[in-house]
């Protein structure tokens, strides 16, 4: 009887593992923190950035664990978080139309599906005449990008800058 007690227990824990351990990270596991810092204008570089931002925000959500991932961009990254370079010193810049359709695809999923932060610096915008209103739905501003960088690798966001 006692042999069949202890199956019954078994197979019960066995069933029933996902309810003690479940798949969802845990409450208290340490938060990955990230910033990638774009402050240049090279649209492949843009895209390779993007591309690693989607690799770690991928790894991450496939196993479960807790994520925070931004983008501080500055200077001349600015006009990829614009819906358009009309009118700006940028609309000179030809981006290949396959490149830019896949940067404008992954901010987006990024974004919208990932929660990765997009945020611009301010000081950018006043000294490029880019009103606000010109940047994408999902980027926020901050008053200046250099001090942001620091202050979120003061929160312990791990710096990184796509060569």
């Amino acid at each position: 009887m006692k042999r069949i007690v202890n199956i019954c227990v078994l197979i019960c824990v066995v069933l029933f593992a996902g309810s003690f351990f479940p798949s969802q990270s845990r409450a208290g596991e340490q938060t990955r923190k990230a910033v990638y810092h774009c402050d240049y204008g090279d649209a492949g570089r843009v895209n390779a950035m993007l591309r690693n931002i989607y690799n770690l925000v991928d790894y991450y959500t496939v196993n479960n664990l807790p994520y925070d991932v931004k983008v501080v961009s500055n200077s001349a990254c600015v006009q990829y978080l614009l819906k358009d370079v009309k009118g700006t010193k940028f609309s000179k810049n030809k981006v290949p139309e396959k490149l830019s359709t896949s940067i404008r695809e992954r901010m987006q999923s990024l974004a919208e599906g990932y929660g990765v932060q997009f945020e611009q610096c301010d000081i950018t915008l006043k000294r490029t005449n880019i009103d606000r209103k010109r940047l994408k739905p999902f980027v926020q501003t901050t008053p200046s990008g250099q001090v942001r960088v620091v202050e979120l690798q003061e929160q312990g966001f791990a710096y990184i800058k796509v060569k």
